[in-house]
């Protein structure tokens, strides 16, 4: 394995198991990882605000990727140091789009997610889990008028997500959004669509993000198990995707990591550990 700097990791899926646990043995590794000096970055879809305390209360924390590359977070100032928002023309062919089909829309700005009123509360109609809807319940702030207060703040869109009932339109409007040109399109389950600028992606937020640190590529290793993970995958000098990911995923990584739920990351990050302590790299 090449000398590792910069270890990037997906949350859901990847780091985290099925309960959204750091494990014991996840949280050694990742200590023994910051005691050797090597960078640990969550790269997640998700804004700030719903990434999981335990990620946030990481005494090593340092850097946090959010909302697909739309923003990098310092963790030590506590405030973005990229951002890459939506353009209003972007914003506004969505909303144009979304404001007519069944679908929940959400939109994201300074870290913070929000969901129109209505749906908020009545979601039965989107045969979601019990678990997302809490998740939603307890992650998105309510808007009365929804497309309004979109349509005012589309200067500073982080993140536009789209969650789907019916797969067939999910593969039509994504299609429909792609062909537009106007936003990078992915998604980071096989539900929804996530939209972000065109130069927002988790890729290119790591790469701004070695230029930050003085780092090149081919030190970092990213991991991932979905859409919106391939772009770093492909980055970084080292790409893992998990056994649990997406078939497409594994086709472009150079490792498959076990299972989220067989302590795959922590492995991968044991093995780490193992090669750089003995300096056994290449």
């Amino acid at each position: 394995m090449k000398q590792i700097k910069l270890v990037a990791s997906d949350l859901d899926g990847t780091l985290l198991n099925k309960n959204k646990e750091i494990t014991p043995r996840l949280f050694d590794a990742l200590e023994k990882l910051d005691a050797l000096g090597i960078y640990f970055v969550p790269s997640t879809g998700r804004p700030f605000s719903t990434v999981p305390q335990a990620i946030k209360e990481l005494p090593f924390l340092k850097y946090v990727i959010t909302s697909n590359g739309a923003t990098i977070y310092d963790a030590a100032e506590q405030k973005n140091i990229i951002e890459n928002y939506l353009t209003p023309e972007a914003v506004d062919a969505v909303i144009k789009i979304a404001r007519e089909l069944p679908v929940i829309t959400e939109y994201f700005i300074a870290g913070k997610a929000y969901i129109a009123k209505t749906i908020y509360d009545d979601l039965t109609p989107f045969d979601l889990t019990e678990s997302h809807v809490t998740y939603i319940k307890n992650s998105r702030t309510p808007v009365e008028d929804f497309w309004t207060e979109m349509k005012r703040n589309n200067t500073v869109l982080e993140n536009i997500n789209l969650v789907f009932k019916d797969m067939e339109l999910r593969k039509e409007i994504w299609d429909k959004l792609k062909n537009l040109g106007l936003a990078s399109i992915t998604a980071s389950t096989t539900k929804n669509i996530e939209i972000t600028s065109l130069f927002a992606t988790k890729a290119k937020a790591l790469e701004k993000l070695c230029e930050v640190l003085g780092l090149e590529r081919e030190n970092v290793l990213a991991m991932g198990d979905g859409d919106n993970d391939m772009p770093m995958i492909q980055f970084a000098g080292i790409g893992v995707a998990m056994a649990n990911g997406e078939e497409h995923i594994k086709q472009a990584d150079d490792i498959i990591a076990d299972d989220c739920n067989d302590f795959g990351a922590a492995k991968i990050l044991e093995q780490i550990i193992e090669e750089q302590t003995k300096g056994d790299y290449k």
